[in-house]
């Protein structure tokens, strides 16, 4: 997803996105705008400052939890915990909406700042190679990385019925209205792992239910 602010930058500056960024050796000599500070954002953001000097546009805070406890990997425990499998409409599932946490794996603010990583506000301003921020601070940047989510695209399912006024794909964990329409692996289909490959299978599990009931 790239925001209307994208078309203010000059055709020197670079332009890329997570789907098209691959390495740093596609990138020409000078300062890179990584914008976005999730995990995309993050990794992009250090594995490119060990070649040009990297900037990070950040948005709200960013909760992080540790990667591993007591040798065990972060999902397994909240696996253990029943945390994964919380419905988003509960009290833990909510939390876990609003935080949208993720693994630290070594990206934290203060980590990126060690690395030389320069963390800044959101982006409010471009204008030729000039960038700006909330803090009224600018710089001149050679190349922009967008690291600012994805937009659903449900384009190619043509069912008015299957669709809400805005677009969304309408379900009950993962069963359409639509007599025939089923889903696999959307975000918080029935819990936080319903995205994850961990918890798909459960999903798919009872959606496979649903189809050879349906089909009695």
């Amino acid at each position: 997803m790239v925001p209307e602010l994208a078309q203010r930058f000059s055709d020197v500056v670079l332009q890329l996105t997570t789907e098209t960024y691959r390495n740093p050796n596609q990138l020409p000599d000078g300062p890179v705008l990584v914008v976005g500070d999730g995990a995309s954002g993050r990794d992009i953001a250090t594995e490119v400052r060990t070649f040009q000097p990297v900037l990070l546009a950040a948005g709200r805070p960013r909760k992080l939890f540790p990667e591993r406890v007591l040798g065990k990997s972060i999902w397994w425990w909240l696996n253990l915990l029943g945390v994964l499998s919380a419905p988003p409409e509960s009290r833990i599932g909510s939390k876990l909406k609003r935080t949208d946490a993720f693994p630290n794996r070594d990206r934290s603010t203060d980590s990126l700042e060690r690395r030389g990583i320069r963390i800044l506000p959101r982006v409010t301003e471009a204008s030729g190679r000039v960038v700006r921020f909330a803090d009224a601070t600018s710089a001149d940047i050679r190349t922009v990385i967008w690291a600012v989510g994805y937009r659903d695209d449900t384009s190619w399912l043509d069912i008015a019925e299957a669709k809400g006024p805005d677009g969304a794909f309408l379900h009950d964990a993962g069963i359409s209205p639509v007599k025939g329409i089923y889903f696999v692996g959307r975000p918080w289909q029935r819990n936080r792992a319903s995205a994850l490959i961990m918890g798909a299978g459960s999903d798919a599990e009872l959606i496979v239910q649903r189809l050879l009931s349906d089909s009695e």
